[in-house]
């Protein structure tokens, strides 16, 4: 029986941009999210913010991460189709963070959906300057 489950990330104060995750619980274990949590710095607010489940630390990580480079590639709107499509997101991601994860096939977690747009010309203001 797999153990795969499916979670949303939300950054509502932008447009409700969002990435829609399917994680494969026999890959991100404890041990896994500990470790990649524990690679960079704050890991313990971040424990406290999840209520110690490191495994949703990583998941909440990863999906900020997504939405944050879907906004710096101008945006993204997609479902994948295709588990493998789902699969090279999710490296994408990971090779956006530089170090600190394993391959996206070793994490457990695939992107099969975002809905993130970028800043555009109506959410910003113009004033002059003092």
């Amino acid at each position: 029986m797999s153990n795969i489950k499916t979670y949303t990330v939300k950054a509502s104060w932008f447009n409700d941009a969002e990435v829609t995750l399917k994680v494969d619980h026999d890959l991100l274990t404890p041990d896994l999210a500990t470790e990649i949590n524990t690679f960079w710095s704050n890991a313990d607010s971040r424990l406290a913010a999840e209520n110690e489940n490191v495994v949703r630390v990583v998941i909440r990580m990863f999906g900020a991460r997504a939405i944050a480079l879907a906004m710096e590639q101008g945006g993204w709107d997609f479902s994948n189709s295709s588990p493998a499509a789902g699969l090279r997101t999710a490296q994408e991601v990971i090779d956006d963070f530089g170090e600190g994860w394993p391959k996206a096939e070793e994490l457990g977690i695939s992107v099969i959906q975002v809905a993130a747009d970028s800043v555009g010309f109506d959410d910003v203001e113009l004033e002059v300057a003092a």
